[in-house]
């Protein structure tokens, strides 16, 4: 009875007016405002306030909305999930990934999956980690991949593979600027950097101010790409993930670069997963083929 009475004071918060949500919902009038006031006195407290012809809520009614979509959307969910069950071919699975994972990691995970589940649908979101994380939690999206561990008290965090940062640029910048032999040489080299506020330009700012370096910076960039079409271009060096960069090493495209005390580099690629929810099937399979992918990659990305 609960739930049902959450579904009609949402119609009545999102319709703004009693007949409207009556309508919208096939009941009587005086049936939706019998099902709200037995929410009201549930929980003790006046939702909805009237202004001539329209309803407006009150600032509880605002708190209780919130928690409706939630029980709403937990009932859609538990529809779904159990009607998939027994039909694979069904499947959604929503992902949200940041850049450089959806370019680099991501589509050797969908072959596996795919190849093991061919029907599913995949919808991928290329956002920011902060994005990722908030679609996870507010269920817009089923798992989330991201280049950091997250620490939330309603995630889970399951790491796949730690990914070195490496320090790159081109052989033809190397003819003109002579490679660094020591840290302290990278203070006049120009370099291509990952925009302000990412958490790979955070650490490696953090790694050369300890050696008291500050970058050269010619150019920033949000994304991975368009830092690696300006390095290829001889324009300058940048710190990049290796599971982005190691074709182009392979390939000779790239150099890489290790002056003497520079540390080793790297950052975790992750997982993110609501935590003691019912997961789909989907994003139960899809974690499955994650793990089994890089358990026989030996804890790296794929070559």
């Amino acid at each position: 009875m609960l739930l049902r009475q959450l579904q009609t004071f949402a119609s009545i918060f999102e319709l703004g007016s009693m007949t409207a949500a009556a309508e919208h919902l096939h009941l009587s009038q005086p049936a939706v405002s019998r099902q709200l006031k037995a929410l009201e006195r549930e929980l003790g407290a006046e939702l909805c306030q009237r202004r001539g012809h329209s309803v407006l809520p009150t600032p509880a009614g605002e708190v209780a909305y919130a928690y409706a979509q939630r029980a709403i959307a937990l009932q859609r969910d538990l529809h779904q999930q159990v009607a998939t069950l027994a039909a694979p071919e069904t499947w959604d699975l929503t992902l949200s990934c940041v850049d450089t994972v959806a370019v680099h990691t991501l589509p050797d995970l969908l072959q596996d999956f795919l190849r093991l589940h061919p029907g599913a649908q995949v919808h991928v979101h290329t956002v920011a980690t902060r994005t990722a994380v908030g679609e996870v939690l507010q269920r817009e999206a089923d798992l989330a991949l991201t280049t950091t561990p997250v620490t939330h008290p309603r995630l889970e965090c399951l790491p796949l593979f730690d990914d070195p940062v490496v320090l790159v640029a081109t052989p033809e910048f190397l003819t003109r600027f002579p490679a660094p032999r020591t840290i302290q040489d990278l203070q006049d080299q120009p370099f291509i950097a990952f925009q302000s506020g990412t958490h790979l330009r955070a650490l490696v700012d953090a790694t050369l101010a300890q050696h008291g370096i500050r970058p050269r910076i010619m150019l920033e960039y949000h994304g991975h790409e368009g830092v690696r079409e300006v390095i290829l271009r001889g324009l300058g060096i940048a710190f990049v993930p290796l599971s982005a960069a190691r074709a182009d090493i392979a390939s000779g495209r790239l150099a890489r670069l290790e002056p003497e005390g520079l540390p080793a580099l790297s950052r975790q690629s992750c997982l993110v997963l609501p935590r003691g929810a019912a997961l789909k099937p989907a994003a139960k399979a899809f974690i499955e083929v994650s793990r089994a992918h890089f358990a026989s990659e030996g804890g790296t990305p794929g070559s």
